[in-house]
């Protein structure tokens, strides 16, 4: 943990094992609390982010030193899930690295699974969400994927490293 007065950084390692996760959401938001003050709105926001990356992590990354990395900077809180492994993978002909830049594209993780995305980089974009008006986080059930992720955040973005091999999702939200 690292706190320079205008910044707070605090890393913990991801844990490996799906019964871990709910012991593991306290730990952080117990560590949140300390640097900040929490409305029960914001802390289920922060939940159901958590439990995704996390879920994420634990389902698609082989990196033992797996982390999730928060800065607070009042007023926004980043979260990031940083982990070595493959790059994400669309079921479409649009793939990392992209071609074109400044290009908003309609990728999916399965059948069911798709998402609206901003190109910003040829290795990173954002999600977009294009249906926030138009519903409730209070109605999703906790294991929603990426969505809800792009939903109960301001912002949602992935980046990857080819050269590192580094996966990094960035979360804000504003505090």
């Amino acid at each position: 943990m690292i706190n320079n007065g205008t910044q707070t950084k605090i890393g913990l390692k991801i844990p490996d094992h799906p019964d871990d996760i709910q012991s593991y959401i306290l730990q952080v938001l117990q560590q949140l609390g300390l640097y900040t003050t929490l409305t029960q709105d914001l802390e289920r926001r922060i939940k159901l982010i958590l439990v995704e990356l996390i879920t994420n992590s634990i389902k698609h990354s082989t990196d033992p030193d797996a982390l999730l990395q928060l800065t607070i900077k009042h007023p926004m809180l980043t979260i990031e899930k940083i982990d070595i492994g493959l790059q994400i993978v669309f079921e479409s002909e649009e793939q990392i690295p992209f071609k074109e830049l400044d290009k908003t594209l309609q990728v999916s993780f399965s059948e069911n699974n798709r998402h609206d995305i901003e190109v910003t980089d040829h290795y990173r974009f954002k999600f977009l969400d294009n249906y926030k008006d138009d519903m409730s986080i209070n109605h999703f059930p906790e294991h929603f994927g990426f969505f809800i992720i792009t939903v109960a955040s301001n912002s949602f973005e992935y980046e990857y490293d080819p050269e590192l091999k580094k996966n990094t999702f960035i979360v804000q939200v504003n505090l």
